[in-house]
């Protein structure tokens, strides 16, 4: 029996071994060494030097940081909450045991399997000023054409609108999904005592996806903290620096001003933050069961 528990655990770890080394080599030591380079000043060129806590201090005294976390903040403040919204309705069109439902749920996912690139350079000539197709629609009804990705008030809101087109699906899956693993039997009883479909929405669908939307919550936000490539596509950061997001200035400070160890302390603050924000709603999701 040893003998073959042994050739069992020397099996596993052949079968296992390409994914972990993988795995080690692309993930684990890069965060480590970002962790690392965090305390130092390092510009590539010079040698590393051990100054402490000083990019983390730094960082906090710093107003163009202060000012990527906060449209950062905006971006996931206005997103999360239409994201996971849409993605709930789009489910409960998506569940309906009809062939336009099964339909509707392939057409809603199908932006999500597209790339950053991709998305950002198709919403970015939807928004073009003079020939996109939003300020032509607006034109055959007599309005001024407005700068999406131009101007400062709707730069970011044009960037959450992408956004949504483009992620909705994949919330969507993850709430037809769990409805459709609810029993038929409770909708039957609901029925027969009468419930209404509103009814039927709120005192049974949705308290019964409690630990999905928990789920969905969490994956959105740490989703939209990380924002960065459809925002760097379509408007580069601007106008005016209002739509620079932290990420971007992060890969700004480490590959345009090679200021790496600055940077690999930005990002993990912007790690704490996240890793701050899924632990509370953990917490809080195990203390409502």
């Amino acid at each position: 029996m040893q003998h073959r528990n042994r050739y069992v655990a020397r099996d596993i770890a052949i079968f296992s071994a390409p994914y972990l080394i993988v795995y080690f080599a692309f993930l684990v030591f890069p965060v480590i060494y970002g962790i690392y380079l965090s305390f130092f000043d390092w510009n590539i060129l010079s040698t590393k030097k051990f100054i402490g806590f000083k990019n983390f201090m730094e960082a906090f005294g710093d107003p163009k940081f202060l000012a990527s976390f906060g449209h950062t903040c905006q971006f996931v403040l206005l997103s999360t909450p239409t994201i996971i919204i849409i993605g709930f309705l789009l489910a409960l069109i998506a569940v309906r045991p009809t062939k336009s439902g099964k339909a509707a749920e392939t057409v809603f996912f199908l932006p999500y399997i597209l790339s950053t690139t991709v998305v950002g350079t198709l919403w970015a000539w939807l928004f073009q000023k003079n020939f996109g197709l939003f300020n032509q629609i607006l034109a055959q009804f007599g309005f001024k054409p407005i700068g999406w990705l131009t101007d400062p008030r709707y730069a970011m809101v044009s960037i959450v609108g992408a956004t949504i087109w483009w992620t909705a699906g994949f919330n969507m899956i993850l709430f037809s999904a769990a409805i459709k693993q609810i029993p038929d039997e409770i909708y039957d009883s609901a029925r027969i005592d009468g419930a209404g479909r509103l009814a039927t929405l709120t005192k049974i669908t949705i308290p019964l996806l409690k630990d999905t939307t928990l789920l969905v919550v969490i994956l959105q936000l740490i989703a939209s903290f990380k924002v960065f490539g459809q925002a760097y596509v379509m408007t580069g950061g601007g106008p005016y620096a209002t739509t620079e997001v932290l990420v971007q200035y992060v890969y700004k400070t480490g590959f345009s001003y090679f200021r790496l160890g600055y940077a690999s302390a930005m990002s993990i603050l912007l790690f704490m933050v996240i890793l701050i924000i899924s632990g509370f709603q953990f917490i809080l999701g195990k203390e409502t069961k």
